[in-house]
């Protein structure tokens, strides 16, 4: 329910009227009446509270007036929330609100904590609030509460409880409670403010002087009262100067009442001085013009902004500027800078995480020792990163220079102390041309991190049109993955038995073909992934795609009474450190109805060896699903032998820099062979990758190797035809 009719309220407001006029306080607010009210609204309390001092931060309330529905608990005698104060956020905006005579509303389940109990306690449950403002200013708030938690206050509600508002204002005011402030109250107010507050007359002369300013002074009241502002506390230099009219009074009598802060120098009874900020106001007083000057001393926030400026603008470690001191630095000056040089350390933070802070931090200190000892005149150099260096230079020609030096003192080691030499690897990126600062460090930022290691590569167009192709690429990537748009697809290879020609089953390999573009490799947008953090997801695609896959065309093989075919998918090295991989696996074979023999996984050596005790644990947790595993590329890495023995591998793929050197290399194919009774010795298959030519498979078939892969056999194809894929190789 809502409001009642436009006569019932109308009425109401007009016994009430009538009840005020004739009361001199609140007794005209009768149990009676405030029934009548909470009827017409529909409401189950009504509640009138006054704010008063708190003693503390902040103002209390106390409810002196309470009506509610029968068998609920009171508020006259209850405990009630402060009106602002502890720390509240949203007490001090209703305080804030109410103080500008504002309409506060809500309900209370939206509320925890000592709010939320009070609400509880008392039952409120829809509420609105009307701030009861007496000659301009906060007196208390009328309240009113509707048990129905959907009810909307409607426009009408408001404005019916403003009048009433108003109403009780006019009785507040009548009753003597709102008189002016005695000369007792107002100079316990002058000695309770936190700053100094000093009064003084048109002429300058000061006439009141509170507590804290004889602390702030170190003056007496009684001694300085009647002496000139500017020849005791505020010397005419240089506060007078940032005054109207270069003295006193600080604001011409034509322009009124005014209120202006500054910051200026004050002095105290030893004649020391110090920083103060000072805000003046003018009051009349019987026909004078008196000036009211609150001083408060800024020396904290003077030494704590000093501070801060420091921070923002200086890189602690080494005390030269950080790129936003060296952005103000070079702003300025009158011209365009010349050039600029970036080195990217990339040996720092490895160093300073390996060997800690007691070594970390001078070794810093003295790579930015050599930095400076390097500099050509007028350069200006910063430390813009935790391993970034720059350098902007004003002469021309000083920045190929200084980047030959550089690359010259970085093949010398830096001797930290008899026991540390180190040798820092570093790329330098040079921009020799005048321009605009942040322009010419983007340009050397992004040609350092495109140099190899102790060389200087030169700022060309063509850097940047790489850097927004590979950024280009890596957003629409992301979409692609995030998506699993369709411009992601798998295209399958066969795996075949080199005895028989019959596909043994197939390689599910990602392609991507973004929109609008041409096809992108996997060469290239495999390293993006990983480079970009994607690999996690990518992989997590390609495995729920390829299981998809697997099942729907086995499925229509056993339907032609046809042998199942299984599906070998790649692995990376960020997927083999997931903990929970197998589990992952798991859930998807059971999801797709798939048995864990019809999926190998493969893994490059490079993967495994990365993290051999995690990769041995994995592939135990996959072979234990039932699912073959693959090495594959073998034979590129540099310690798999080392670890064959301890690997839990069915098959191992040789990478097909062997195979294509096959037929014309004996030495290529004994260490084929070696690598095949190798494989065969610890049980596992072998698969040839690579094969192009037909001289090439019956070579494979003398060397003992059970399958083949390569274009020969089969290309890589789309889903689409799998379908349709014959059992044999027309080859045999």
């Amino acid at each position: 329910m809502g409001t009642g009719t436009a006569d019932e309220v109308l009425g109401l407001l007009a016994e009430l009227t009538g009840a005020a006029n004739g009361a001199q306080d609140l007794s005209c607010l009768t149990p009676g009446l405030l029934g009548r009210l909470a009827g017409v609204f529909d409401l189950q309390r009504v509640s009138l509270f006054k704010v008063r001092d708190s003693g503390g931060p902040g103002v209390s309330t106390v409810c002196c007036v309470d009506w509610t529905l029968p068998g609920r608990a009171s508020l006259l005698s209850g405990q009630h929330p402060p009106a602002h104060g502890g720390g509240d956020p949203i007490l001090a905006e209703w305080s804030a609100r109410r103080r500008r005579g504002e309409i506060v509303k809500g309900l209370a389940c939206d509320f925890e904590g000592y709010m939320g109990g009070f609400m509880r306690t008392y039952g409120v449950v829809n509420f609105l609030t009307v701030a009861v403002m007496v000659n301009g200013r906060w007196w208390g708030h009328l309240c009113g509460d509707s048990a129905d938690e959907a009810r909307v206050w409607t426009l009408a509600d408001q404005r019916a409880f403003q009048c009433i508002a108003e109403i009780l204002s006019g009785v507040i005011a009548r009753s003597g409670g709102e008189q002016m402030i005695s000369e007792a109250s107002r100079r316990g107010m002058l000695d309770s403010a936190i700053d100094a507050v000093v009064i003084a007359d048109e002429a300058g002369a000061i006439i009141e002087f509170n507590q804290a300013a004889e602390i702030v002074f170190g003056f007496a009241r009684a001694d300085i009262l009647g002496r000139p502002v500017t020849d005791t506390i505020l010397p005419p230099q240089p506060f007078a100067s940032q005054m109207e009219g270069g003295g006193w009074p600080p604001v011409p009598a034509d322009r009124g009442l005014a209120k202006r802060t500054i910051e200026a120098e004050a002095r105290r009874a030893d004649a020391s001085t110090f920083p103060v900020e000072v805000t003046v106001s003018e009051i009349s007083s019987e026909g004078r013009r008196l000036f009211a000057a609150h001083i408060r001393d800024i020396s904290d926030r003077l030494a704590a902004r000093r501070e801060l400026e420091r921070i923002a603008y200086f890189d602690e470690a080494t005390g030269l500027p950080n790129r936003a001191g060296l952005l103000r630095l070079c702003a300025r000056r009158s011209r365009l800078p010349t050039g600029a040089v970036v080195i990217q350390m990339r040996d720092l933070g490895v160093l300073a995480a390996s060997l800690g802070d007691e070594w970390a931090k001078p070794m810093v200190w003295e790579t930015a020792n050599i930095m400076r000892a390097l500099l050509p005149p007028e350069a200006d150099v910063a430390r813009t990163g935790e391993s970034e260096f720059a350098v902007v230079l004003w002469r021309e020609g000083d920045a190929t220079e200084l980047a030959g030096r550089l690359r010259q003192r970085l093949n010398t080691a830096v001797v930290m102390s008899a026991r540390r030499r180190f040798y820092l690897r570093a790329g330098i990126g040079v921009v020799e041309r005048s321009g605009p600062i942040a322009d010419i460090l983007r340009d050397a930022d992004m040609a350092s991190r495109g140099s190899p290691d102790g060389t200087a590569s030169l700022f060309e167009d063509a850097i940047r049109a790489s850097h927004q192709r590979r950024l280009e690429l890596e957003t629409a990537l992301r979409d692609a993955v995030q998506h699993r748009r369709s411009e992601l697809m798998l295209h399958y290879q066969p795996v075949v038995a080199i005895a028989t020609g019959r596909i043994a089953g197939f390689e599910a390999l990602a392609r991507w073909r973004p929109r609008g573009l041409d096809d992108v490799p996997p060469s290239v947008f495999v390293p993006l992934a990983e480079a970009s953090g994607l690999a996690d997801s990518l992989g997590d695609w390609v495995i729920d795609a390829a299981m998809t896959d697997c099942a729907a065309w086995n499925a229509s093989r056993r339907e032609e009474g046809q042998e199942t075919q299984n599906v070998s998918i790649n692995l990376s090295a960020t997927q083999l450190a997931n903990p929970d991989l197998a589990q992952r696996i798991g859930t998807r074979l059971e999801r797709h109805g798939l048995k864990g023999q019809q999926i190998c996984f493969e893994l490059t050596e490079s993967a495994i060896l990365s993290q051999p005790d995690l990769a041995i644990r994995t592939l135990h947790s996959l072979r234990g699903l039932g699912c073959a595993t693959a090495i594959d590329d073998f034979g590129t890495g540099y310690s798999s032998f080392s670890y064959l023995q301890r690997l839990p591998m069915d098959v191992l793929k040789i990478d097909r820099s062997f195979i294509q050197d096959l037929v014309h290399n004996e030495r290529t194919r004994e260490i084929v062979r070696v690598m095949v009774g190798l494989a065969h010795g610890l049980g596992m298959t072998v698969v040839g990758e690579g094969v192009e030519t037909r001289e090439t498979l019956p070579v494979l078939a003398r060397l003992g190797c059970d399958y083949g892969q390569g274009f020969l056999l089969g290309r890589p194809q789309a889903r689409a035809t799998m379908d349709t894929q014959p059992s044999q190789v027309a080859q045999f």
